[in-house]
């Protein structure tokens, strides 16, 4: 459009389109969003943007959903989204989904009392100092995936998630994404895969994505996600990344629990923003700033 513009990723399985970035007033492309939403048959358009401009895009009837810190090279990116579905814009579980969250949250403050109590602050503590506490139950390995498991890692997938925004269950996908900017790390026991996390990192923005979690049911309960996650943290640190962020289900005690005993603050939620488990879910967004 004439003095704007917008960079989008029309999301097909999602039924969805994000508008990464946008230059020039926000009215401008507006109405065409709306009619390429219409055509392609999109339920959500989802705006990503600095705080500056989020009074444009607010003017156009987009709600604000959340926040993730230091996302723009440590600066915070507000999402907003406007649902040319009505039906998209319904969240079916909030008061369920909100009474999660709240456990997770009176959790996280019981552990930063007793954590006080003790005269310990793990904000105060280096990374190498961090690393150090990374600890498994025996007969448990954390390392980096490889290409020699993107076979197991697939199929891993596939079992455990019948619906999913990405196609993790095809090894191809899992190859490729290896040799770009994600970084995947996994934890086994008996050589069997058990626990898988990665990291999908934007070095210009300096911020990472920690996504695709999961630990196979038996093995849930026992921190191995806590400890990925960890992991994850100290790799992005060490290359320098100034914030990593996640979007996680809603509806999953465990995952948001992991979030916020490891310091990261929720800062909005999602709604129906991707198809994961049997249909479209919220996600709550996570975040951290890593320095």
């Amino acid at each position: 459009m004439p003095g704007a513009g917008a960079e989008l990723v029309i999301d097909y399985y999602n039924q969805r389109i994000k508008v990464m970035e946008f230059t020039g007033l926000f009215e401008a492309l507006s109405g065409n969003l709306e009619t390429l939403a219409e055509a392609k048959e999109m339920g959500k358009i989802i705006v990503y943007t600095p705080p500056k401009k989020g009074n444009d895009v607010r003017a156009c009837g987009c709600v604000e959903e959340g926040i993730i810190r230091g996302y723009f090279s440590g600066m915070d990116c507000h999402i907003f989204s406007s649902y040319p579905e009505s039906s998209r814009g319904i969240s079916f579980q909030k008061e369920k989904e909100d009474q999660i969250l709240k456990n997770c949250l009176r959790k996280k403050r019981e552990t930063g009392k007793r954590r006080q109590k003790k005269g310990g602050s793990r904000k105060m503590e280096s990374w190498r100092q961090q690393k150090e506490k990374i600890c498994l139950p025996e007969g448990y390995i954390l390392r980096l995936a490889v290409q020699a498991d993107a076979s197991a890692m697939a199929a891993l997938y596939r079992q455990e998630f019948q619906l999913y925004p990405a196609p993790l269950h095809m090894e191809n996908y899992l190859l490729e994404t290896m040799d770009s900017n994600v970084l995947y790390l996994l934890v086994e026991r008996h050589g069997e895969i058990v626990s898988l996390a990665s990291a999908e990192m934007d070095p210009e923005k300096a911020s990472a994505e920690i996504t695709d979690c999961l630990t196979v049911p038996s093995e849930r309960g026992k921190g191995l996600m806590k400890e990925l996650i960890k992991a994850l943290e100290e790799e992005l640190s060490e290359r320098n990344f100034l914030s990593s962020y996640t979007l996680c289900r809603a509806s999953s005690p465990g995952i948001n629990s992991a979030f916020a005993s490891l310091g990261y603050a929720c800062t909005g939620r999602l709604v129906n923003n991707c198809r994961i488990g049997k249909g479209f879910e919220n996600m709550n967004i996570w975040g951290k700033l890593l320095k």
